[in-house]
């Protein structure tokens, strides 16, 4: 029987190849988002990972058509950049509500059919910058950071019913992201508007020359795929892989100037 697959943000880039890859590698893939558009060859769901009532009825959605769920990839997700000092707390709100609220409501939703079944695989797509916080995006790094440490604590809950769950340390990918990425900051504040605009720069650049969806989606099929699933896996290019391990060994300092070079803050 085809193993049943729940993925969240599949309307496009690294959701809708994870989608694609798990539907021609014979899953019965789910591809849930806000607004699900155009012809698929998943099942396509309508699912808001900030509303509590959309999360039940699409996890149960899934239950009602394929019987089962075997995993899920909380992949949904909102990117946000600008001064801290200059955030609003609406959108702060937001992005908390997709990318930690949403990951906890659809594995609240998933895991009592998961018990049931005495077995599963949730996999959290989080970021390098769960790790290494970088400047102007401290609210995003936040949230990764969030993502990492539920699925620490998580995996220890579960793992006596059988059920594994990881996070994905993803490195800049080649997404739309850029287009939907939250951008707050005064245009006409010298303290931050010169430097901000440097570090935007170098921000978007990194998403146009980042790793193809579909290269990292098949690195992540792989992870599910794997006899046992480790707490944590850094995907993406080298030198964003190997910031995780410079972070650990070289002094603090020496490590802010590294980052403060690269992000051109």
């Amino acid at each position: 029987m085809n193993k049943v697959v729940l993925v969240t943000g599949a309307s496009s880039g690294l959701g809708r190849a994870l989608a694609i890859a798990l539907t021609d590698k014979g899953y019965r893939v789910f591809g849930a988002s806000r607004n699900p558009q155009g012809f698929e060859k998943y099942t396509q769901l309508r699912i808001d990972v900030q509303d509590d009532v959309s999360v039940k009825e699409g996890i149960q959605q899934v239950i009602d058509q394929a019987g089962r769920i075997d995993a899920v990839i909380n992949n949904a997700g909102i990117g946000i950049a600008g001064p801290l000092e200059q955030l609003s707390m609406a959108n702060i709100q937001r992005v908390f509500d997709t990318n930690v609220y949403g990951i906890i409501r659809v594995s609240q939703a998933a895991l009592p059919h998961m018990r049931k079944a005495q077995g599963g695989r949730i996999i959290n797509i989080s970021s390098v910058a769960a790790e290494v916080a970088l400047p102007y995006r401290s609210i995003y790094s936040a949230s990764k950071a969030a993502v990492d440490r539920i699925t620490e604590a998580l995996r220890l809950e579960v793992e006596r019913f059988g059920i594994e769950v990881c996070a994905i340390q993803a490195g800049d990918i080649r997404t739309p992201i850029n287009d939907h990425r939250i951008m707050e900051y005064d245009d006409n504040d010298p303290a931050y508007n010169l430097v901000f605009a440097n570090v935007a720069k170098k921000m978007n650049a990194g998403v146009d020359q980042g790793v193809e969806p579909e290269v990292m989606a098949q690195q992540i099929v792989a992870i599910l795929e794997s006899k046992r699933l480790q707490k944590t896996y850094p995907v993406g290019k080298f030198y964003q892989k190997i910031s995780l391990y410079l972070k650990r060994f070289l002094p603090g300092l020496v490590f802010e100037r590294i980052i403060r070079t690269y992000t051109k803050a």
